[in-house]
């Protein structure tokens, strides 16, 4: 977002894209919560605004890094329209000088595993790991470019599509999930009534129990692999 740089002193004669950027980031908030149903799954992430190095110096841009998450490509491409009107629009109000850049720095479509071939990954990890230690996952909104090789992926480059089927693996401890359950119990919840205590994916506390989950990542993926490929038995996974 293009902006006239200055003297903070001398406001009159800049033109400020850092009160520009920061009225697009409110203003895209409602691209979620007034322009999609409810219904609809779909989350806007402004998970950057990078602009100016000094407190008394009006820069000349600021850039926006906007991430755009749905279960449909009608729905990526209703909200893909909404950010650039809105951006636009927020320019002109601001009176930026040139119209705002828009640059595509990853895309990914909507991951669908096939589910014949996901029931089956599922049997060998309960007889691998347990039924009560293979828990059904809800949709989610993580993006995922492993649906490139999927059916979605074939349409865009014309090759074969492969079957896919894909899982979550829990990385968590046992005494980290003992500690938020113990917390839990005592009523003390966080700000989105989620339990204290378990770091969320990204987050800075986010610390897998690498003696644990890596053995049991490998363990299922070999387990799936040796029953989708039938691999005879008495044959090692390497």
């Amino acid at each position: 977002m293009h902006g006239r740089g200055g003297h903070g002193g001398a406001p009159q004669l800049t033109v400020d894209p850092v009160v520009t950027a920061a009225a697009a980031v409110l203003r895209l908030q409602t691209v979620v919560s007034r322009e999609t149903a409810p219904s609809e799954h779909a989350v806007l992430t402004v998970g950057a605004l990078h602009a100016g190095e000094r407190a008394n110096v009006v820069p000349e841009s600021a850039e926006l890094s906007i991430g755009l998450r749905a279960f449909s490509p009608g729905a990526l491409a209703r909200m893909e329209a909404a950010v650039e009107r809105i951006v636009r629009g927020e320019c002109a109000a601001g009176g930026c000088p040139r119209d705002p850049l828009f640059s595509v720095s990853a895309r990914s479509p909507v991951l669908e595993p096939d589910a014949a071939l996901t029931a089956a990954v599922r049997g060998s990890h309960e007889r691998l790991l347990g039924t009560e230690r293979v828990l059904p996952w809800q949709a989610g909104t993580a993006a995922e470019d492993f649906a490139w090789f999927g059916a979605a992926g074939a349409d865009v480059h014309g090759g074969d599509a492969v079957r896919t089927a894909y899982w979550m693996l829990g990385v968590t401890g046992a005494r980290t999930w003992r500690a938020a359950a113990r917390a839990q119990a005592g009523g003390a919840y966080g700000m989105r009534g989620e339990a204290r205590g378990v770091p969320a994916n990204h987050a800075p506390e986010f610390a897998p129990d690498v003696r644990v989950a890596l053995p049991t990542g490998i363990a299922a993926l070999c387990a799936g692999a040796r029953d989708i490929l039938d691999v005879p038995e008495g044959e090692t996974c390497r």
